[in-house]
């Protein structure tokens, strides 16, 4: 009698409190709206051609110039930049930038939905350095940008600067830090759709030192990649290269830092619990006796950091450079590269995954992709886009790409992820009061 009783104690209590539930939840389910931020192309210098990858023809575009905001089809899958910036609506496919001044450099960035925050680790403004920062602003109403800038000296004075609704903002990096070496830039938006792409162009007199697109990373981290890293082999020795270091926090790190390539991995001299001094910028010399076209820096470290690293190249009559940014962990993505055709580098230690390439003529073919450590793949040529899926492992990719007027290296990352927003539901209660 007992048990019977405290079952129907029990029910009446499971009914209380699954009925107050539905009750207080109005018995609606939420729904929610989901779709791919917009993403922003780099506007270029007068004498800079610059083009863009599209994956289609119908993709809605637009200039951010002025009064321009109404969306048509950019009717092409390889668009040429003028001065602005444009905006492409195309979902979660990722395009690449072009850029290049002819016979002098040449460099690759990837559009991306505007950024909260951005780091560059990368430029100089000494004597040499003609680089330039550029600063979109892709909304509908004035934005205000924080621009923090580290050099060897340790931090300098950060500048508040306004971008004008729908507008670019081009900032000359000798005016962010005047006659500092190595620079690493913070750009922080406080409003506004924001975008920050950065180009370090050099030159000594008359004589010009090459140039490249500094890609950007998100935030510091203790773990990060740096993959793909051109390696310029002459008579059998690999060129120089420079490791740059930002430690942002109060205190110094210890970082160890292992070359992957196709050789395996092994830690350069020097830089297996290397001590890293705080808040100023620090560049590492680095020669490497590997035989390979690429190769790959992993870097751990007990505090927070940024790097990249600098690689001069020796061009048949001319001289260039190449950035190289930290690559975030791969993940599911389609990516246009109409008149490229990239050799992409994989970092990893077991490497399986899937690239299948759409032709400009509509044809699919699939690669499988295996390997350890470092395995290098290039897009046939004719690519109109690739999809990378099936990645089984945890692994970091870059791209590489040559020409006549230069290299340029570009992080394998999507330029947009997917944005999942509540749509509010109506509920009498709420007039009722």
């Amino acid at each position: 009698m007992k048990i019977k009783r405290a079952l129907i104690v029990f029910g009446i209590v499971v009914f209380t409190l699954v009925t107050t539930n539905y009750l207080t939840t109005g018995g609606a389910k939420l729904n929610f709206s989901e779709n791919y931020p917009a993403v922003v192309c780099p506007p270029t210098d007068s004498n800079v051609n610059s083009q863009v990858s599209i994956a289609s023809k119908k993709t809605p575009f637009r200039r951010i110039i002025g009064k321009s905001t109404g969306l048509s089809p950019i009717k092409t899958t390889r668009y040429s930049i003028a001065n602005e910036a444009i905006l492409l609506d195309q979902g979660e496919v990722s395009s690449i930038t072009w850029q290049s001044l002819p016979g002098v450099w040449a460099g690759s960035t990837l559009c991306r939905a505007p950024q909260g925050d951005q780091w560059f680790v990368g430029g100089t403004a000494d004597i040499t350095g003609k680089g330039r920062l550029y600063i979109v602003n892709s909304g509908l109403s004035d934005a205000i940008v924080d621009v923090a800038v580290w050099s060897e000296s340790g931090p300098q004075i950060a500048k508040v600067l306004t971008i004008l609704a729908n507008s670019s903002s081009r900032v000359p990096l000798d005016q962010l830090a005047t006659g500092a070496s190595r620079l690493t830039i913070r750009v922080t938006a406080r409003s506004g759709r924001i975008n920050a792409f950065l180009f370090d162009e050099r030159g000594k007199g008359l004589k010009t030192l090459g140039g490249d697109a500094v890609n950007s990373v998100d935030f510091p981290r203790t773990d990060l990649v740096l993959s793909g890293i051109p390696q310029q082999v002459i008579k059998g020795v690999g060129g120089p290269h420079t490791l740059r270091i930002l430690v942002p926090g109060n205190a110094d790190a210890n970082i160890r830092v292992d070359s992957i390539s196709k050789d395996g991995v092994f830690v350069p001299v020097g830089l297996d619990g290397r001590d890293v001094p705080h808040g100023k910028v620090v560049d590492i010399p680095l020669s490497s006796t590997i035989a390979y076209s690429a190769f790959s820096l992993r870097i751990r470290s007990d505090q927070p950091l940024v790097a990249g690293v600098y690689t001069p190249l020796k061009l048949k009559d001319h001289q260039d450079i190449v950035w190289n940014s930290a690559s975030p962990k791969l993940v599911p993505m389609t990516m246009a590269l109409t008149g490229l055709a990239p050799a992409l580098v994989f970092t990893g230690d077991t490497i399986d995954l899937v690239v299948a390439t759409r032709f400009v003529t509509g044809r699919v073919k699939s690669a499988h992709v295996v390997g350890s450590d470092a395995v290098i793949w290039r897009v046939p040529d004719n690519a109109q886009s690739i999809t990378i899926s099936n990645i089984k492992s945890d692994v970091a990719g870059s791209g590489l790409i040559s020409s006549v007027s230069g290299a340029g290296a570009f992080p394998l990352a999507v330029g947009s992820t997917l944005a999942r927003a509540a749509i509010p539901v109506s509920d009498i209660a709420v007039i009722n009061r």
